[in-house]
């Protein structure tokens, strides 16, 4: 039992850090850069004309005129929790998050554009009560990421745009979890037995994407973002147990690797008046890359006199996902104000086995609205997007490590500031 505590409790940690595939997937994958974006269910491969677009496609940066810089904020409330087979319910004490992005975008000439990103794209954080029936699975779990991100783009050429991109990700993580060592010795009872991780480790990948409008009223967008390799040399793990316990969980460090998925992305605009434009996108992930987990400790967990396992590893056969996502931007008065209208459908990569409240993963459906307004060069929208997580059911014969049924709503509320100084003057 101790060392599949132990085993569990490193295991959730390098998925967070190392895999981030953990942290990205549906229900940590971070999308919402700002909220014209989100109102439009963030279909914007083929570009709205808006900094934001780049992160979806870099050679959206052709299509824009002049100089932008915005700022954009999300906060995200849980609602929902877990409940076990006997009808008993627990809820995450996790507080709302706030999630800052950044972006600017400048057209050099009629054939040359340049931008450049600062986003977080996944992590967030989900914490448990300290003394619940899953502290030994979870009792927090929590990634901070963020990315700089400058961008070029060329065109367009006979309606052809492309553009490319160079990614620096940094990611850190704390990762804390009950250790089920069973009663502690009199005059320890305030032990908590608890295994604690953290780690941090840079990341590096790029960007691509292709634009084609071969009339007004059209345009289409395909963009890729290569799957990036995150190396933790130095890993922490902390140990803190009751005395007849510490010498068979020294604290020590560890080291590990693993390659995070591709993502590909393809989508069409229409504009069937001026002021209206529709986009319809698709989004695939690779996640059946991220098949296992593997890492090396220092030190090593004892299972004897003169034995110890220096090598941990989990399975977790992750699965391809895909997401469907539209989106409708309409100006409603001219500069003034704005309508934006979007829906996804976000499909799980997580199998049954590897679903724990750690990331309680399910499929998604979200509607999405967005109001936003320009004067004299500057711009500020709100959005409002709820994401409706499909009741998950898992069990121990299949795998799971927690035996119940996870429920979820997560609102988000976003809001955005920008300039434009190539705006038409009134």
């Amino acid at each position: 039992m101790r060392k599949q505590a132990f085993i569990l409790g490193i295991a959730a940690a390098a998925g967070l850090l190392l895999g981030a595939p953990a942290a990205r997937a549906n229900g940590f994958y971070i999308q919402e850069m700002s909220a014209s974006g989100l109102g439009q269910g963030m279909a914007l491969v083929a570009g709205n004309g808006r900094p934001t677009s780049q992160y979806h496609n870099v050679s959206a940066l052709s299509y824009m005129k002049g100089g932008f810089v915005e700022f954009s904020g999300t906060t995200y409330t849980f609602v929902g929790g877990y409940e076990n087979t006997a009808g008993v319910k627990t809820a995450p004490t996790t507080a709302p998050i706030f999630v800052p992005h950044f972006f600017a975008s400048y057209k050099v000439n009629d054939w040359l554009a340049v931008g450049l990103s600062e986003f977080t794209n996944f992590g967030l954080k989900v914490r448990w009560p300290s003394n619940w029936e899953g502290r030994t699975v979870a009792i927090e779990s929590g990634m901070e990421t963020f990315t700089i991100n400058p961008n070029i783009s060329f065109g367009p050429f006979k309606g052809f745009a492309v553009g490319v991109g160079f990614n620096a990700m940094h990611g850190s993580f704390r990762i804390l979890r009950g250790l089920a060592l069973g009663q502690n010795p009199s005059g320890q009872s305030s032990v908590p037995n608890t295994v604690d991780l953290q780690g941090s480790a840079w990341g590096y990948g790029a960007n691509v994407g292709v634009m084609y409008q071969p009339a007004d009223w059209v345009r289409f967008g395909v963009s890729y973002r290569s799957g990036i390799k995150i190396a933790a040399t130095n890993g922490t793990v902390d140990f803190n147990v009751s005395s007849p316990f510490g010498s068979r969980f020294p604290d020590q460090h560890f080291k590990a690797s693993i390659q995070l998925p591709h993502v590909v992305l393809g989508g069409v605009r229409f504009w069937p008046k001026k002021n209206l434009s529709l986009e319809l996108d698709a989004q695939w992930v690779q996640w059946s890359s991220y098949d296992r987990l593997r890492f090396e400790l220092d030190k090593g967990l004892a299972l004897g006199p003169a034995a110890k396992q220096m090598v941990l590893e989990e399975q977790k056969n992750y699965k391809d996902a895909i997401q469907l996502r539209v989106g409708m931007d309409w100006e409603i008065i001219d500069k003034y104000l704005s309508l934006r209208l979007g829906f996804l459908w976000d499909q799980n990569p997580v199998p049954d086995k590897s679903v724990d409240p750690a990331l309680p993963d399910t499929e998604r459906v979200m509607p999405c609205i967005s109001l936003g307004t320009q004067v004299a060069g500057f711009y500020f929208d709100v959005a409002y997007m709820p994401v409706f997580g499909l009741k998950r059911t898992v069990t121990l014969a299949q795998g799971a490590p927690l035996e119940g049924t996870y429920t979820s709503v997560i609102h988000d509320f976003s809001f955005t500031v920008g300039y434009h100084w190539d705006t038409v003057k009134r």
